[in-house]
């Protein structure tokens, strides 16, 4: 997809990223750095293909969690139809940070890109240099505000003030650090170096103006938060939130596929007027493209206006029960979630009781807004601190989907049971507990059933990545445990390992082929033949807490840490010794043959 320029009159195209960068990496609020241009990916506000139905998608039942009511592709394109070589502008983006700086050592000179703008090209006005370059700093705060470095006020802010700044970057060759790099004022002589405009008061007396450059505004509200000095390159300024979910029957299935392109008359449908739902039926043409009864068309309808008009809100632990359901029926020929049971082995029964092959599977990754300076945390309910993609809310965000396979394997419950309830294993997991309350982290999934998921989720991940090639960065885990919520107690014990891709023939069946009796259990027996022995043992079996805020026992990036983009819980909740025990009891792990 190509990148267009909101700031030139020509609206000129000024780079390409990938249309899935568009929800993860590079989304709306992010800096992206391009070979001419620095520039910063514009809001939702600005997506003028929102109502073209190759570019919707939907999914009910991940639209009730987010209350909204389709969600949107960013668009993309080659070309201008019938201009071959003409490039489409596809996602607007606008110049960030607007501060730049003439490259030539003996200039230097520092100002708005308006000083240097000549038509299309940028030439500095002292020394003619056409080499142009971005501010390398920007400063940002926790609410998502980011605007261009204070070069002025930073050279200035110990003297009297300058009533004609002329600011110019040197750099000194003494040094390779911060110090090296020299702000200096040609107007009064002031100068000073950035060597402590990193410290967390150097930005101390000049206040957050709220600036929001992807939407173009500044925020309504007066921001008290402390602004930071960050490099526009750094990963500390743009982490993106995301939700996920599988397409899963009903919603997987032709009917409700045929009916999404419907879904904006279907909400104002009266299902009480049966003549109203003959006359949908029959003007839509669904049951003669599908070959469907129109009993079942109407049920359908129904079921789909039903969860419209449910008042009930979606949770996430709704969205998981609901998938762990439909993997535990066992058997699927919808259309975007093909399933077959696969015979347990033998040897395994005692521990496994269903191997489920997921041939075809839809996964819809959703953009809800993004952070800077600290990553997102699903468990942080500082909603303020997540910037919007938006000035105002919108009935629709940003998704991609991703079509793939996997393995669905559902633990024995009664085993589970016996096991997690261990006065042992409890204590073990209660050590984790505690790290987490010290830390003043929370997470409701820390319990002995978890981490004993997790961790064999990793430790499968990495055993299947040696035998059938995949790398452990294409591979990902969705766990099913139990929750709480409120009074209610939701039961499960599985896990789910999968790839995924935007191309819409998904893999190729390597995962599904590892999945076969003939493959599980030589798999699943090797993983817990490794998983008894880390490089770093003894030390990483008896730590008391490792990794980040010590919420990790027997696990390390030598035996069980996967790439960030395969785990949903950041590396976090990990012991092996659920698993295989440890060196002083072998009995308090759950594998214990």
């Amino acid at each position: 997809m190509n990148l267009h320029s909101d700031d030139i009159k020509t609206k000129q195209v000024v780079g390409e990223i990938r249309q899935t960068q568009m929800i993860t990496t590079f989304g709306c609020g992010s800096i992206v750095d391009l070979p001419n241009a620095s520039v910063i990916i514009a809001g939702t506000d600005f997506w003028q293909h929102y109502k073209e139905e190759k570019y919707i998608i939907q999914e009910v039942n991940l639209q009730k969690l987010l209350n909204v009511n389709f969600f949107v592709k960013p668009k993309s394109r080659d070309n201008v139809p019938g201009h071959a070589y003409v490039k489409s502008r596809d996602i607007p983006a606008f110049r960030f940070p607007e501060t730049l700086i003439c490259a030539n050592e003996n200039c230097g000179k520092i100002g708005n890109y308006k000083l240097f703008k000549r038509g299309k090209r940028l030439i500095c006005p002292l020394c003619g240099n056409r080499n142009i370059i971005p501010s390398r700093f920007v400063v940002a705060c926790t609410k998502g505000h980011v605007e261009d470095f204070p070069y002025d006020w930073w050279v200035h802010k110990d003297s009297t003030e300058c009533e004609n700044p002329d600011l110019r970057l040197f750099y000194r060759k003494e040094t390779g650090g911060l110090d090296s790099i020299v702000i200096w004022c040609k107007n009064c002589k002031q100068s000073k170096s950035m060597k402590y405009s990193f410290t967390p008061n150097s930005l101390k007396g000049y206040p957050c103006g709220g600036n929001r450059p992807w939407l173009r505004d500044k925020d309504k509200i007066v921001c008290t938060e402390p602004l930071k000095t960050i490099q526009r390159g750094s990963s500390a300024i743009y982490y993106s939130n995301h939700v996920s979910a599988l397409s899963i029957p009903p919603w997987s299935d032709a009917i409700q596929k045929e009916l999404n392109k419907h879904d904006n008359a279907l909400r104002k449908l009266n299902i009480e007027d049966e003549n109203i739902l003959e006359l949908f039926i029959s003007f839509t043409g669904i049951v003669d493209k599908l070959k469907c009864s129109k009993e079942e068309l109407k049920r359908q309808i129904i079921y789909r206006l039903n969860n419209y008009r449910d008042p009930e809100p979606k949770k996430d632990i709704d969205i998981r029960l609901d998938e762990y359901n439909a993997f535990c029926r066992g058997d699927s020929n919808s259309v975007d979630f093909v399933i077959e049971p696969e015979k347990v082995p033998e040897s395994l029964g005692e521990y496994i009781d269903q191997i489920v092959l997921a041939k075809r599977i839809k996964e819809i990754l959703v953009l809800t807004g993004f952070r800077r300076i600290q990553p997102v945390d699903e468990f942080d309910d500082a909603k303020d601190k997540i910037a919007p993609l938006s000035k105002n809310r919108k009935d629709w965000l940003p998704a991609v989907e991703f079509w793939g396979e996997g393995i669905f394997i559902k633990f024995n419950r009664k085993k589970l049971r016996q096991w997690e309830t261990r006065e042992d294993v409890e204590k073990r997991v209660d050590v984790l507990k505690s790290n987490m309350v010290r830390a003043n982290y929370y997470c409701n999934k820390c319990s002995p059933r978890f981490v004993l998921l997790h961790t064999f989720a990793h430790l499968l991940i990495r055993q299947i990545t040696l035998q059938c090639g995949y790398s452990t960065s294409a591979l990902k885990e969705r766990i099913y445990t139990t929750e709480t919520d409120g009074d209610n107690l939701y039961e499960m014990e599985g896990i789910f390992i999968y790839t995924a891709s935007p191309d819409s023939e998904g893999s190729l069946g390597g995962l599904v082929s590892q999945g076969r009796s003939s493959n599980i259990e030589n798999t699943i027996i090797k993983t817990l033949d490794k998983s008894r022995w880390c490089s770093s043992d003894p030390l990483c079996v008896q730590s008391g807490g490792q990794g980040l805020n010590s919420l990790n026992l027997a696990a390390c990036h030598s035996c069980a840490l996967l790439p960030e983009t395969s785990c949903e819980m950041r590396n976090l909740f990990l012991d092996r010794a659920t698993l295989i025990g440890t060196l002083e009891n072998k009995n308090i792990g759950f594998f214990n043959f």
